[in-house]
């Protein structure tokens, strides 16, 4: 039995009821877009099945079938359905349609953020982390290893079609051209006769199963011949970039290709190594509110200091007055860019090991001297560098244990476009729930 007033059970403090809220609050346009007027919409409203989904991402529940199976048994997942109970086809099928739509919406929580004058940017902080991909890191194989595993999948496929045909000989020899030995007739069906065709008809079978598993060793050769191209290209393209001679461009015999997910890496993880994409966000230091994020297959952070600042401007409309990040970040290029939009950069010149004791500030002006490099280090040395470059700690790092901690550890979608779309729903989902935590969206009444 089921309450008449759901919102009076969980009452206006839920979760549920924020996410329910919502539907006046964003603007779903960009989901509502791909659905046309002369179809009709589909049997689940589009608004509905995106809040329910992001309501799901705010519980930690990412999985489809785990999704569909609450809207079932939990009141708070049945009060944002209105009571539907989608299937899990229908849940992941939703996802996949609208992945661009979920960068759109990730931009809605900062206007939301805005209009409730939550958004500071004053400092942001810049990391990035590693999350495993839905991929095996055993289903992968190192350039080195392709030739010579195309080769034996050569000689197998070969061995295979050839005692295939020599079975099929032997049976055209026993019942002629074109013939099974089905056609024998019934005068030779005696119980006498009878276990020399089972063995016979075995034969057949057999000969089938060596064209089938021949059949799927060549397309598994396939596949490691577009993983071997992928890479050459990919090496050429490198190549092609620093001015170098693109005919000579070959691969690191380490460099790596996953056939479940080939757009992943593998990446160092906790220790050891993972087929993962590296996430990369921004933080307003004030509210936690991810200022901007993005997936990539870079195994480091280089060259993404930049890009995050810029992006900040883009979604915000605001330049931020400083950004702090780690060792990971330091290329002279790119801070130099980042600082070109009038940001002033704090970024570490090594990664501090450990209980290591913070060297005494500098005083005076710096020798002229100095390289680049040299100048930002003595400057996260000063006590404006060290109280500017601590706020990372208190930034950053704690939005990647929230995220980990409501549940996301791994991309449940393959490919880098993908992982991308959900990863802008997760990022959108923790700026909604920070917004909820912080009181700003007075609960709806009624």
């Amino acid at each position: 039995m089921l309450p008449q007033y759901v919102r009076e059970v969980l009452g206006p403090e839920h979760l549920a009821s924020f996410f329910v809220d919502l539907a006046g609050v964003l603007d779903f346009s960009a989901v509502l877009a791909s659905y046309t007027s002369d179809r009709g919409y589909p049997a689940y409203h589009p608004v509905m099945m995106t809040l329910l989904l992001m309501y799901a991402y705010a519980e930690g529940v990412t999985s489809s079938r785990k999704l569909a199976r609450r809207c079932r048994t939990d009141l708070g997942f049945r009060f944002v359905s209105g009571g539907a109970q989608p299937d899990h086809d229908t849940i992941c099928a939703f996802r996949v349609r609208h992945l661009e739509a979920f960068g759109h919406l990730f931009a809605e929580t900062l206007r939301v953020a805005s209009e409730m004058k939550l958004k500071k940017l004053g400092h942001i902080s810049v990391d990035g982390s590693k999350f495993r991909a839905n991929a095996s890191k055993h289903k992968a194989m190192s350039y080195g290893r392709m030739d010579e595993t195309m080769r034996k999948l050569d000689e197998q496929v070969r061995r295979l079609l050839e005692e295939a045909a020599r079975i099929d000989e032997e049976e055209d020899r026993l019942y002629g051209k074109g013939k099974s030995g089905d056609e024998l007739p019934e005068e030779l069906t005696d119980p006498a006769t009878r276990l020399q065709r089972m063995r016979e008809a075995r034969q057949r079978v057999e000969a089938e199963k060596k064209r089938a598993l021949a059949a799927e060793k060549e397309k598994r050769r396939e596949k490691i011949g577009e993983a071997k191209e992928a890479l050459e290209e990919e090496a050429r393209a490198k190549a092609a970039e620093k001015g170098k001679p693109v005919e000579e461009a070959k691969p690191d015999p380490k460099a790596q290709r996953n056939f479940t997910d080939p757009e992943s890496r593998i990446m160092p993880k906790g220790g050891s190594f993972e087929q993962a994409y590296n996430a990369q966000v921004a933080a307003d230091a004030e509210t936690q509110l991810i200022v901007a994020q993005d997936v990539t297959q870079s195994t480091n952070d280089v060259g993404r200091l930049d890009e995050m600042v810029g992006q900040t401007i883009g979604n915000t409309g605001l330049v931020p007055s400083q950004v702090s990040a780690d060792a990971g970040y330091l290329d002279e290029a790119d801070v130099k860019a980042a600082e070109a939009h009038g940001t002033e950069c704090f970024v570490a010149a090594k990664r501090a090991k450990h209980g290591e004791e913070e060297p005494a500030a500098p005083r005076g002006r710096p020798p002229g001297n100095l390289t680049w490099r040299q100048r930002m280090a003595r400057k996260l040395k000063t006590k404006r560098g060290r109280k500017a470059y601590a706020r990372r700690k208190v930034t950053v790092e704690p939005v990647f244990g929230q995220i980990k901690n409501r549940g996301f550890s791994r991309f449940s979608l393959r490919g880098l476009f993908k992982a991308r779309g959900e990863f802008s729903l997760v990022c959108a989902v923790h700026n909604l729930v920070k917004i909820f935590r912080m009181g700003a969206l007075a609960p709806a009444t009624g």
